[in-house]
């Protein structure tokens, strides 16, 4: 109780700002480290369970009823399937994951709480509304593919029923798997269903790469804010002055390692489902997208795909990013402790700074089950890895 009081003391303006999103994104989820209750757990356990059961079904309809339409009603079968048992997997991961996010999160609350001079906090807001952007701009893209998509398949309310004709439209599955005999009533049930657990789903979804993004960022600004830190280091300050700011210093940076290693530890697995979901729709929506503009038909539907490839990539362009963010700026802190007039100082000071340099040589990284690194280099083989696939896929689409 003493933990959650002193939390809501340093919940000022700035924190608001930097986790105002995130925070209502786990509140919605009910995976908010410091509300443990009943009734979080029966709402997290319902997103699971929902998300895990509409995967379970799309399957069985998948394999009973098959696919009675062309290849592109079975990869959009398979983008529906994908999403759920990723979003399921990605929201019982943060759930398991919770001493991770409350050590990570309380560590930001601290920051905003104990920042202090213009040139932190400038780095820190630049973070944070990059942070803030992208959360907006990611939840955005979801909605509107997810809009998009039901206004392509939107209910069937009035149709004719002929021997050749006898079924209504369907989110992300074939028209079949509903006949027209179906009644109205039911049809508008099952069908809204569907649709609130998509949108749920994809809310879900692509949140949980905001929040990460969110939070690796403001990581990688206290490195940045380190480092500037470090550059101030002069050999005019006195032995006794040197000594405090060194010892500061490394206390600081063994902190932020231990806090990245804690960011990968909670994240790690939940990338490298996300390399091979993401790889996996990113290829055959891609291959929709090119056979659809082949064929001349830029509509609606391609509108549709090419939103969802813009928040698939987006989400594979995030982690890259922050991680290579992430480890460029701890490795700078190496080039920041050598440049600094250590010549001129004391034996022992110098002997620290060689420390640090030494601790720094435990990489701070974001990785992909912990042997696959994130950075611009593993962004550049995926992509490419990605148009190889989708070179072939768009071969046998064509073929089909």
């Amino acid at each position: 109780m003493q933990h959650n009081i002193n939390l809501h003391s340093q919940w000022n303006v700035d924190v608001h700002y930097a986790l105002d999103f995130p925070k209502w994104w786990c509140k919605t989820l009910g995976i908010w480290p410091w509300q443990r209750n009943i009734f979080c757990i029966v709402q997290t356990s319902g997103i699971i369970l929902t998300s895990v059961i509409t995967t379970i079904l799309s399957s069985v309809q998948l394999l009973t009823k098959g696919n009675c339409g062309e290849m592109i009603d079975l990869l959009e079968i398979m983008s529906g399937i994908i999403v759920y048992a990723e979003t399921a997997f990605k929201v019982l991961s943060l759930w398991l994951g919770q001493q991770q996010m409350r050590y990570i999160i309380s560590s930001i609350i601290d920051d905003w709480s104990n920042a202090t001079g213009k040139e932190s906090r400038d780095i820190m807001y630049r973070n944070a509304y990059w942070g803030r952007l992208v959360f907006i701009l990611q939840i955005a893209g979801a909605v509107l593919a997810m809009l998009l998509t039901a206004w392509i398949d939107r209910p069937t309310i009035i149709r004719e029923i002929s021997q050749t004709n006898r079924s209504r439209n369907m989110l992300l599955a074939p028209s079949c798997w509903v006949p027209a005999t179906m009644p109205l009533s039911i049809y508008l049930l099952y069908y809204y269903l569907v649709f609130f657990s998509i949108l749920w789903a994809v809310l879900a979804y692509t949140g949980c790469d905001a929040f990460i993004f969110n939070t690796a960022l403001h990581i990688c600004g206290q490195f940045e804010i380190l480092e500037v830190d470090i550059k101030k280091i002069n050999d005019g300050d006195d032995h006794l002055m040197q000594r405090c700011k060194i010892k500061e210093y490394s206390k600081r940076h063994n902190q932020l390692i231990e806090l990245g290693q804690h960011m990968d530890v909670l994240i790690n697995i939940i990338i490298l489902t996300e390399l091979l979901s993401n790889s996996i729709a990113i290829c055959a929506t891609g291959g929709l997208l090119l056979v659809s503009i082949q064929r001349g038909t830029v509509d609606r539907i391609v509108m549709s795909y090419a939103a969802r490839l813009y928040v698939w990539y987006m989400e594979l362009l995030m982690y890259c990013y922050v991680g290579e963010k992430l480890s460029s700026h701890a490795d700078k802190l190496r080039s920041a402790l050598y440049d600094c007039a250590w010549y001129n100082m004391s034996k022992d000071i110098v002997k620290d700074m060689i420390f640090m340099i030494i601790r720094n040589n435990v990489s701070c990284r974001l990785t992909g089950g912990h042997f696959f690194v994130m950075n611009h280099e593993s962004f550049a083989k995926i992509t490419k890895i990605m148009f190889s696939f989708l070179s072939v896929l768009r071969f046998m689409l064509q073929l089909n």
